[in-house]
């Protein structure tokens, strides 16, 4: 995590250098920021004097990193911050720690930011009590949140996640509905069944939460989707394709599957497609990586245990050397343990399988 760490007293100033030195061992990226009066003092770590006021050294830092430690008084924090408060997806995470280092408190973005875990983190190095507040923490029960970004899920609409966490808190109704084991020990309201036994008008009085990368329909009062990163698309193309074309037929083979964009993780291709355009601005704009295999790759596909499900191209064969490029990609890039869900479908000079891992 990208950490900065401020401190306005020479009493401040000295913990800080604790905190640089223990967030560092534990492998975080820390920057210390100083009051340029004291940049002389011999202090170890990355220091960074800063003579500018205090609130816009915090409006710059709340933009450029993902943690801030204070050492300082809480009300200062509040007040600095309060004006740079966006989103909670968004939102660094915000730490306090009082001069002596006796309670470290999470303040802002407690769970997707991970400031309950840097608190918890900091407080057990510098031997410190951990001030936690939310309600699920303190109850000893999961935050529905945590659960997705630990399972590296992503969260549909997130304005439900505030919901289905105070229904679990409230002893609410809950269904889950997931087809993946659960390590987290769920309480007796939050009850789990198969997806395949959801139906999204029943339920009558329960909050629904629904684990797939599968387009299915729910109320959008009672229903969040968490959505699995699970889905590769293998894409093949013509050379000088639109980025128009490529988004269109990724569009089109979702829907022909019936699977939704966010469950993607990857694409794959051939790579002699590592210099295409629209391909690599795609990718770009969706921040989604791309994996490119070689022809000789991609052709020991159509001799494993899928090689009787692949479809093979002779005008593919002529010119690139292998039969095929989208299924084997896309096989390749779940390690050849996935499935294809959605065999090779073409068009507008695009072809694009999906495979799913398993």
């Amino acid at each position: 995590m990208k950490v900065a760490v401020v401190a306005l007293t020479k009493q401040g100033i000295q913990k800080g250098a604790e905190v640089e030195k223990a967030l560092t061992k534990r492998g975080h990226q820390v920057m210390f920021f100083v009051p340029g009066k004291y940049s002389l003092l011999k202090l170890p770590g990355h220091r960074s004097p800063f003579r500018k006021p205090l609130r816009d050294l915090m409006a710059e830092l709340m933009h450029e990193y993902e943690a801030i430690v204070c050492i300082m008084a809480l009300g200062i924090v509040v007040r600095l911050i309060a004006p740079h408060l966006q989103d909670k997806r968004t939102d660094p995470a915000v730490v306090v720690l009082d001069e002596k280092g006796c309670n470290v408190i999470s303040v802002l973005s407690g769970h997707w930011g991970g400031a309950n875990g840097l608190t918890s983190e900091l407080a057990r190095e510098m031997g410190a009590n951990p001030v936690i507040t939310t309600a699920t923490d303190v109850q000893g029960l999961p935050a529905i949140e945590m659960m997705a970004k630990e399972k590296g899920w992503a969260v549909g609409d997130f304005s439900l996640v505030k919901k289905v966490n105070a229904a679990i808190v409230n002893c609410a109704p809950v269904h889950l509905y997931c087809d993946e084991e659960i390590n987290t020990s769920l309480p007796k309201n939050v009850v789990q069944f198969p997806v395949y036994q959801f139906k999204p008008t029943e339920d009558a009085g329960a909050l629904r939460v629904v684990v797939t990368n599968r387009f299915l329909p729910g109320n959008s009062e009672d229903t969040l989707f968490l959505r699995p990163k699970n889905l590769v698309l293998g894409i093949g193309c013509r050379k000088g394709v639109s980025k128009a074309a490529l988004r269109d037929a990724v569009i089109d083979a979702l829907a022909k599957a019936n699977v939704v964009f966010e469950s993607v993780r990857a694409i794959a291709s051939v790579d002699l497609k590592a210099k295409e355009p629209a391909l690599l601005e795609l990718a770009g704009e969706w921040n989604i990586p791309v994996q490119f295999y070689s022809p000789g790759e991609l052709q020991k596909v159509f001799s494993g245990k899928e090689s009787g499900k692949l479809s093979r191209s002779e005008f593919v064969k002529e010119k690139l050397g292998v039969d095929g490029v989208c299924e084997p990609a896309a096989l390749l890039e779940t390690g050849n343990q996935g499935k294809l869900i959605l065999p090779k479908t073409s068009g507008k000079g695009v072809t694009v399988a999906i495979a799913e891992d398993i």
